[in-house]
């Protein structure tokens, strides 16, 4: 394993660029490559709409297809997975990928991008569709478009978490 190299795959979903933020500071601080899932539904982007879909399909569990990955999951035995956290859990992209993609045994590090602060019961809820892996360490960060500084700063130190 290189100085800043892991053989890991970064999979996330971003709806109003959080957690694209977050990805693209992942990957300046490790070598390693990007999954960014789109799925075939998503919600409105503005107003009410966009809080009520986008909650709803998370609450019931109502999971989109997505468009075909660009890498093969079978060919990394990291992953990060980095998800926003809508109505208490992970978006339903992160969930259609758990769906369609059975990992098991492989080092884990996840990654929560909240409005409140408070992703506790979301990373455990995603510990625990991920049973049977390792869940090596978890960050979560609220608003890290609001303060990128700071952001920046928390995932340079997970990062080096990871490599170490």
């Amino acid at each position: 394993m290189g100085e800043n190299s892991i053989k890991a795959l970064m999979v996330y979903y971003s709806f109003e660029g959080n957690v694209e933020f977050i990805a693209s500071k992942v990957k300046s601080f490790l070598d390693l490559d990007l999954e960014r899932l789109i799925p075939d539904v998503e919600p409105p982007r503005k107003g009410l709409g966009k809080f009520l879909a986008g909650g709803h399909s998370a609450l019931f569990n109502k999971l989109p297809n997505l468009a075909a990955l660009k890498h093969n999951i079978s060919d990394y035995d990291q992953f990060i997975i980095a998800s926003p956290v809508w109505a208490g859990t992970y978006t339903p992209a992160i969930g259609a990928f758990l769906r369609d993609n059975k990992i098991q045994g492989k080092r884990i590090y996840l990654i929560a991008s909240s409005a409140s602060g408070n992703a506790e019961k979301m990373l455990l809820k995603l510990e625990d569709a991920l049973k049977g892996n390792n869940v090596v360490d978890t960050l979560s960060l609220q608003n890290p478009l609001k303060d990128p500084d700071s952001a920046s700063t928390l995932i340079q130190n997970f990062c080096h978490r990871i490599l170490n």
